[in-house]
């Protein structure tokens, strides 16, 4: 119970650390900072250990703070020291778990080499961003859907807005879709939110204009109505910027990856393993936002 209470108290004036100027710490890494049954905790590892409390961060510490969490080192080496007397290590989920934490260091610490000798450049990055930005549809729709179960209901319905039937009363006395309470109402959006015929039927309306032939879909057949449409200028790239270079540094690691797998000797034990190169599951459909 010492120890988790201590923790608690740890976790709470972590809590205050983020209001903390920042920046790295200028002591000497080879200071000792302490001895357990002569094993010493370094600068580096409180440093380390610090910046697994704040996210990454090292913020200056006031006297109190900073014994708070060199206590709580203490502690965890105290108790690391007598897992190993229980050989505690040896245990196969210990051993394994001890090498995935490593390993995942490791990994992480090569990620974050490679990338600062692979740095992303502005070029790049505004390359991305006009590719990103010529697949953007620049113009938004709004319409309204009856969404029925059958070709032959949804023409009845198109033959009664043909002879003057209010389309939002149709919607709300016909429509099986949750938007039938606003009259079919579905709101702004833009054609990469919608299936593709949906899309594709909406793009070929005049304002005020209903589809003339039922139009199908994996969720029924709908009727639709544009009730308006206004230009969606794309974000601007310093908007986008932060987005746009985690997605090249995936990009570049993913290659990276790639490169060290082919040259490294890989054995699949089995065959759940040897399928990483097997394509991935088809995705979801898109929302037709009824």
């Amino acid at each position: 119970m010492r120890i988790e209470y201590r923790a608690f108290l740890l976790l709470l004036a972590i809590g205050a650390l983020s209001a903390c100027g920042g920046g790295q710490s200028s002591s000497d890494t080879s200071t000792v900072l302490a001895t357990v049954n002569g094993t010493p905790i370094t600068t580096d590892m409180y440093r380390a250990y610090l910046r697994t409390l704040t996210g990454g961060q090292e913020p200056q510490l006031d006297p109190q703070r900073k014994a708070m969490v060199l206590n709580r080192l203490v502690d965890m080496e105290v108790l690391a020291q007598s897992a190993k007397k229980e050989n505690l290590e040896s245990k196969p989920d210990v051993a394994a778990e001890m090498h995935i934490q490593n390993t995942g260091l490791l990994a992480n610490q090569m990620v974050q080499a490679y990338l600062a000798k692979h740095p992303i450049t502005d070029d790049q990055i505004k390359a991305e961003y006009d590719q990103r930005v010529k697949s953007m549809p620049g113009i938004e729709y709004r319409a309204r859907h009856i969404l029925v179960p059958t070709e032959k209901l949804a023409k009845e319905i198109i033959n009664k807005l043909n002879h003057g039937a209010n389309f939002a009363t149709l919607a709300k006395q016909y429509s099986t879709d949750t938007s039938k309470d606003q009259g079919g109402e579905l709101g702004w959006f833009s054609p990469d939110q919608m299936v593709p015929a949906f899309s594709q039927a909406v793009e070929k309306l005049k304002k005020g204009e209903y589809t003339k032939e039922p139009v199908h879909s994996q969720f029924g057949w709908h009727v639709i109505q544009l009730q308006d449409t206004r230009s969606n200028p794309p974000p601007s790239l310093a908007a986008m910027k932060d987005q746009l270079k985690n997605t090249l540094e995936g990009k570049e690691v993913e290659a990276y990856v790639n490169d060290l797998r082919q040259s490294a000797k890989v054995v699949m034990s089995t065959p759940a393993a040897a399928s990483k190169a097997s394509p991935p599951a088809a995705a979801p459909p898109a929302s037709t936002k009824p």
